[in-house]
């Protein structure tokens, strides 16, 4: 059996759906353990009885035994609107800690079983400075890059880059309902830029696109997707801006890569640790391939219904080979 760790979104659900079905094709039962049904019968339990301990995953009322699972596929698994919005709020803090300790403690308990990825690997490589740090070693083009909360530096670096900087998060954030995306600084924001101080970010050189890649990596399968960001001003900058319920809206199919960027790509997963990721490029009107970041537990199952590319099979197997 194979348990997926996740939440009962749309998007995990349809995604789910998609590798459970390959999965059963090979023999093997998967089942979705939804974090965000927490207050509706979703538990984990660790149990210690005459110093035996088991750790029990109640899925839809009925009570599985985690050892019994051969692989876990940890998805994206985050709490109910309810305790996110909990009331009074210095109490969200607490009531996540709590629940991550009982998920880490399926990482630290079951090293033995196969993961996508290993979730400490996966919890490493979240981090976007190492992220940069070895794609530069691995060999990629980067962006020029600073990353500071020192508004001085960036006013230096904004005069350095004549043609433009845009901003980003160091870390994925965790305001419900709200998404930061790639930001344009120009001068209007340069005046406000000693706010910096209070929070740390990504300033980089902005880089001229001819199209975008969304690359995804499933063990020795790579999958290239040409996406073209550019036929449209709202997802020129950022081609996140449009989502449809399981897809987006910015045109997307199937394209190839060069040998050197996939010898890139394979460096760059081992030094990860990671099995799986998405990896997001941009290719310049001059034909240079560079390196923005990788999502070590990205979606892709939008990938996969624009492209048809194999990509659920590839975690299947994953999920089923050592």
């Amino acid at each position: 059996m194979i348990l997926a760790v996740g939440n009962s979104g749309s998007y995990e659900v349809d995604s789910f759906l998609l590798v459970q079905k390959e999965l059963e094709k090979r023999g093997t039962r998967a089942l979705l353990f939804q974090q965000d049904k927490c207050l509706k019968g979703a538990y984990l339990d660790l149990v210690i009885e005459n110093n035996k301990d088991r750790v029990i995953a109640t899925i839809n009322g009925v009570e599985y035994d985690i050892d019994n699972f051969s692989a876990i596929w940890m998805m994206k698994p985050f709490l109910p609107k309810t305790l996110m919005e909990f009331n009074p709020p210095e109490y969200r803090q607490f009531i996540n800690r709590q629940f991550r300790a009982m998920r880490v403690a399926l990482w630290s308990i079951f090293q033995d079983k196969i993961w996508i990825s290993d979730p400490w690997a996966t919890e490493r490589a979240e981090n976007k400075p190492l992220q940069l740090h070895l794609a530069a070693q691995t060999g990629f083009l980067v962006p020029d890059t600073l990353i500071t909360s020192d508004p001085e530096k960036v006013r230096a670096f904004f005069l350095k880059h004549g043609s433009g900087i845009v901003t980003k998060q160091v870390a994925g954030s965790p305001m419900l309902n709200k998404v930061i995306y790639t930001n344009v600084i120009g001068k209007k924001e340069m005046e406000k830029i000693d706010s910096l101080r209070m929070s740390p970010a990504i300033f980089q050189q902005k880089i001229p696109k001819a199209f975008e890649l969304r690359i995804t990596v499933a063990g020795d399968n790579i999958y290239p997707a040409k996406i073209y960001s550019q036929d449209d001003p709202s997802t020129a900058l950022d081609w996140r801006r449009l989502p449809l319920v399981n897809d987006y809206k910015v045109k997307m199919e199937t394209t190839s890569i060069p040998d050197q960027v996939t010898k890139n790509i394979k460096t760059f997963m081992t030094k990860l640790g990671l099995r799986f990721g998405c990896i997001d490029m941009i290719v310049t009107p001059t034909g240079e391939y560079v390196f923005l970041e990788i999502n070590p537990n990205g979606q892709w199952y939008f990938v996969q219904l624009a492209t048809k590319q194999g990509i659920a099979s590839s975690i299947a197997d994953l999920l089923t080979q050592k």
